[in-house]
């Protein structure tokens, strides 16, 4: 493939898909620039796949893959800062991850609001799962090759997911 039809492909891969990315690192980091960061070196490694002639089969798999390493090593790599070191002028205190969920045209409201903070209260590896489904829409096997599952693991995370989310919430019978 030559630069100019790479260059095509990588402009069509973001712009289908930096704003999904972008969500998944803001409700996983809760930091605006650091979710930007984030999805920045996720397109940046798509890049430097496409041009080392890698193939890939599903793209948005591929970037919610790399997202998701990216995420884990930064909070590997993360140190606690003393209270003092924090400082800053508290942008971030009051941002809302679930305000960049673009639902087109749902009525997301208020218990749209209160679903997503129920999914943020999961275990990580059920909140993971439900989000991946539910917000980006994504396949169990997408969800699987994301995550390092099966398919079917992936549909058993989701299951499970649901139904503690079903008991967090009240709507499926009893709550917890």
């Amino acid at each position: 493939m030559d630069n100019t039809s790479l260059k095509a492909l990588f402009t069509e891969i973001y712009d289908k898909e930096s704003d999904a990315i972008f969500r998944f690192c803001v409700t996983r980091v809760s930091s605006r620039e650091q979710a930007l960061d984030l999805t920045q070196d996720t397109f940046v490694r798509l890049w430097r796949s496409l041009i080392q002639g890698q193939e890939i089969r599903n793209p948005r798999a591929f970037l919610f893959t790399v997202a998701h390493r990216l995420i884990i090593d930064w909070y590997r790599k993360k140190k606690p800062m003393p209270f003092e070191e924090l400082g800053g002028d508290g942008e971030d205190e009051e941002f809302d991850p679930t305000d960049l969920v673009d639902f087109e045209g749902l009525e997301l409201g208020a218990e749209g609001r209160y679903l997503l903070g129920k999914i943020a209260e999961l275990h990580p590896s059920y909140r993971q799962a439900v989000y991946l489904r539910f917000v980006e829409g994504l396949s169990p096997p997408e969800i699987g090759e994301i995550l390092g599952l099966t398919a079917n693991a992936a549909s058993v995370r989701i299951s499970r997911g649901i139904e503690r989310l079903r008991k967090l919430t009240g709507y499926g019978g009893e709550k917890s």
